[in-house]
């Protein structure tokens, strides 16, 4: 492997890899060179221990070699001596050999004690590696820092005396440094590394920074940059799926990977107040490796190095590493704090945000505001006025992750809000394509799970499906609403749980309660907008569309807690409360709105399909006349002519039933209308839709007494006439309504101008009559078309009064909507006099009969009407009256 690595060719690397392929070729080759190097290292370590033990026995064998020397020559001086003394007769003299020899023998020792200090230095040259690895393995880093720090001061006074006749025999010292010298590097990295990490503590962190101030030879300023710019890489580090160090194949948590950055920020502000600021752990570090009491380096060796110190210089057994003396103030430690935090800020704006986008419940962010508020310092302004920073300024959770935090809150909700919104809005789409006309009496067959089927879910709160097919929703549409309403209740669930956190601020709280309104209020907007856009016209696709609008309002009591906060809430919601439930009451009104404009185009295409000029004649000829008009009734009026003294009868013809056509015209539109809408219209459709079919009918009838033919006749004047009060009658046009009020009674004074004022006079009160008694017989005959109680009363009642005038009137169903545009079952009135006092007036004036057979009634002027009360109203007894059967409506 090695070899094929060795063997690349740069050139032709670059041309057919990647940069990629390249960098992991490069961390291969670098893998083996470290290997390489950790078999040479083993390598010369062993073979230097064999050398060391033969340099012991040769200096053992040149001591011996060399008093064996000295003893020969020893013998030949005393040989001389005996020789001499023989020859001269045994004459003495002093001679120089004794201070030569004492000169000599001190020459020896001072080069045996040079040889010793030499070889004991290159032993422990020979130990420093081994030992530094050990130091930087524990990680203890200052201790690897001194102990390289004291091989290169070994390494360089042996290389100073390279000149020596012993350095140049041993050349191991010059080589043992060059493994020695990569220990800088490494112990850096290892330094490096430390210092990114996620966990540090002080007394780690304040051992990395002393072994970078000996590395570097840098003032304290230095090192602190390099401290926090290692903290922000580590910052960077921990919003990674994968750690650095441990588990680098199993990825982290999102929850993790956020409290992991929150607690290195946290405790790289802890890291500097116990080390840094005033009497910090690293300032007295410092100190005690600076005092002259501290041990010299050499005590870091083993034993067996440590018992011959004696064979070395002062300078080397006596060496400690030397500090200058830091100065760090607490000005210059804020600047530079508050550089790091610019730095984390831009950070943080993107990473960061990238990080909370992943979260996507609001357990998790629960869990993470539960482990933050219980991890962090609960103050800051003590360490905040000794760096003179500004207030609050080193809360990071509440600068930069409380913001997140609710910025992701609001994104969950506008989410889950929106994806709600848009699934209900795709099934309701669904359901209109899909819309056909529902089968009669379909929503009136019993289901099966119409009723509850135990007493919990009989008294609990949540809607009963009999309850709401009484209000006219088919089972889809029920089921379309209990789903959304799911939705929107996991919403209001999942935001309970932060508003009932105890740490969560109020004015946060009350921030994400007005979020709530605001995205739900904005995404029902939306959905009537695309609602809108589909730009629908059959008629049961716009029954379809505003029956389902309309049911999420009623059906949905989820989607009013979005606008009225629930009980609960509203010690936090304090003013928003009444704002909500105005914003509720906007947000059904202009639902009641869109969908009113739904109702006009059903409306107008009822009405163009059916229009009065297609049905009903344009002009009024003698066929019309015997066709349409109906049999008029004959009446007989008796008066007493004083003159003469005798009865004088007159005999008159007076309309008493609209036109022919204008109620088959009425009851084609009541089939119409059936058969588009199989229940009765709401009370503000049928208001608009009377408005509509009154104003064509008024221009029909504009039309015809315009015509020659009324002008000339005036008994087609009297006939439209009765039509045009019998329509104001039938359809409540009340003066409210002034527009149409005053077109109905300019119309009648232009047909009473062609009657005889006489005649007209005559006929009037008679005219009232018959128009009372027809409306009576002919408002049950006109079903849908009959307005509602509320509505008779006038538009201007409101929705509060309406639903009262509902609960009190027994012809309207009392489970039936009381939404002025969602009323589908009220009954149709019971018919009876709607004007009892003037009926039974009229009838004592006048005497009706059968339209075949004329009626004769007297009219004397000295008569008055007959004022003894009726034998019903002597019926009421106190039984009755107790019960409340005297009213009205139960006569």
């Amino acid at each position: 492997m090695s070899a094929d690595l060795l063997q690349l060719n740069v050139d032709t690397l670059f041309e057919q890899h990647s940069v990629f392929e390249i960098d992991t070729v490069q961390k291969k080759i670098q893998t083996v060179v470290e290997n390489k190097r950790e078999e040479l290292r083993t390598m010369v370590g062993e073979r230097y221990r064999d050398l060391l033990k033969a340099a012991d026995t040769i200096a053992a064998m040149q001591t011996s070699a060399g008093t064996l020397i000295d003893q020969v020559h020893c013998v030949q001086a005393n040989c001389q001596s005996l020789n001499e003394q023989q020859l001269l007769g045994f004459k003495t003299a002093p001679t120089a050999t004794t201070s030569e020899a004492l000169l000599q023998q001190r020459s020896v020792g001072k080069q045996l004690n040079n040889y010793y200090s030499t070889m004991v230095q290159i032993k422990l040259l020979s130990s420093l590696p081994e030992l530094i690895w050990t130091h930087i393995d524990k990680e203890e880093f200052y201790a690897a820092t001194e102990l390289f720090l004291f091989s290169r001061h070994i390494s360089t006074g042996l290389q100073l005396d390279a000149k020596n006749a012993l350095m140049q025999q041993l050349p191991v010292a010059r080589k043992q440094w060059e493994i020695l010298r990569p220990f800088h590097v490494t112990i850096k990295q290892a330094v490096i590394a430390v210092l990114e990490r996620e966990q540090l503590s002080a007394e780690m962190a304040v051992d990395c920074m002393q072994s970078l101030l000996l590395l570097e030879k840098c003032d304290l300023s230095h090192v602190l940059q390099t401290f926090l710019q290692l903290r922000a890489t580590a910052f960077v580090n921990s919003l990674q799926s994968q750690r650095s160090d441990v588990e680098k194949v199993k990825p982290r948590r999102v929850k993790e990977r956020i409290l992991a950055s929150l607690n290195i920020l946290n405790g790289t502000i802890e890291l500097l107040d116990k080390c840094l600021l005033e009497n910090g752990l690293l300032f007295k570090r410092l100190a005690e490796s600076s005092a002259t009491t501290s041990p010299p380096s050499i005590t870091r060796m083993d034993s067996s190095e440590r018992q011959l110190a004696h064979l070395l210089p002062d300078i080397i057994s006596g060496y400690r590493p030397q500090f200058e003396t830091p100065q760090l103030t607490p000005e210059k430690l804020g600047e530079a704090l508050r550089q790091w935090m610019a730095k984390i800020d831009g950070l943080a704006s993107k990473q960061l945000q990238e990080i909370f986008a992943l979260v996507s419940n609001m357990q998790t962010i629960q869990d993470i505001k539960s482990a933050a508020r219980g991890s962090g310092r609960h103050t800051y302004n003590e360490l905040e006025e000794q760096l003179k920073l500004p207030q609050a300024q080193l809360d990071f959770y509440r600068i930069k992750y409380m913001p997140l935090i609710n910025a992701r809150v609001q994104e969950i909700v506008r989410s889950s809000w929106a994806a709600a919104m848009q699934e209900t809005y795709e099934k309701v789409v669904a359901m209109v394509q899909t819309s056909s006309a529902p089968a009669p009496l379909q929503i009136w067959r019993e289901q099966s799970d119409d009723l509850p089927l135990s007493l919990a879910a009989a008294l609990s709160d949540q809607p009963k499906r009999l309850a709401n097919r009484t209000k006219g929703y088919d089972s889809a549409t029920i089921e379309l609403c209990a789903q959304f309403d799911a939705q929107l209740a996991a919403i209001v669930q999942e935001l309970n749980v932060l508003l009932q956190e105890q740490t969560t601020r109020a004015e946060d709280k009350l921030t994400l309660i007005n979020f709530l309104r605001t995205t739900a209020q904005q995404q029902l907007t939306e959905y009537l907008t695309q609602l809108k856009a589909l730009q629908l016209q059959e008629q049961q696709a716009l029954l379809q569309a505003l029956r389902n609008t309309l049911a999420l309002i009623e059906l949905c009591p989820n989607l009013k807690l979005c606008f009225c906060q629930p009980t609960s809430w509203r010690q936090w919601a304090g003013n928003l409360t009444a704002a909500g439930v105005e914003h509720w009451q906007r947000m059904c009104s202009l639902i009641e709105e869109e969908m009113l404009h739904m109702w006009q185009l059903i409306i107008d295409d009822i009405l163009a399909a059916h229009s009065c000029a297609d049905k009903l004649p344009q002009a009024i000829t003698h066929d019309v006349v015997l066709r349409d008009f109906p049999l008029w009734q004959t009446q007989t009026l008796e008066q007493r002519d004083e003159e003469h003294d005798q009865n004088v009868q007159s005999t008159i013809r007076i309309p008493n039933q609209p036109r022919l056509s204008l109620q088959t015209y009425l009851h084609q539109l009541i089939e119409s209308l059936n058969t588009a809408v199989p229940q009765t219209l709401p009370s503000k459709v049928l208001q608009v839709f009377n408005q509509k079919l009154l104003t064509q009918l008024l221009s029909h009838y504009e039309e015809l007494a315009a015509a020659e033919c009324t002008k000339t006749s005036q008994n087609i004047a009297l006939q439209l006439y009765f039509d045009l009060k019998f329509l104001e009658r039938v359809f409540g046009v009340s003066r409210e309504e002034r527009s149409l009020y005053e077109h109905f009674h300019a119309l009648q004074r232009s047909l009473r101008d062609c009657i005889d004022p006489f005649d007209f006079e005559l006929f009037a009160e008679h005219i009232t009559t018959h128009v009372s008694r027809s409306t009576a017989h002919l408002h049950g005959e006109l079903g849908v078309l009959t307005p509602t109680p509320a509505t008779s009363q006038g538009n201007s009642t409101s929705t509060s009064a309406s639903a009262l005038s509902h609960e009190s009137d027994p012809n309207v169903l009392c489970l039936s909507s009381t939404g002025s545009t969602s009323l589908w079952f009220p009954l149709l009135p019971i018919v009876m006099p709607q004007t009892a006092a003037g009926v039974v007036h009229s009838e004592r004036k006048t005497l009706a009969v059968e339209p075949e057979k004329p009626t004769t009634t007297t009219t004397t002027p000295t008569r008055k009407p007959s004022t003894r009360k009726t034998d019903g109203n002597k019926s009421k007894s106190g039984a009755a009256s107790f019960f409340g059967m005297s009213q009205e409506w139960f006569r």
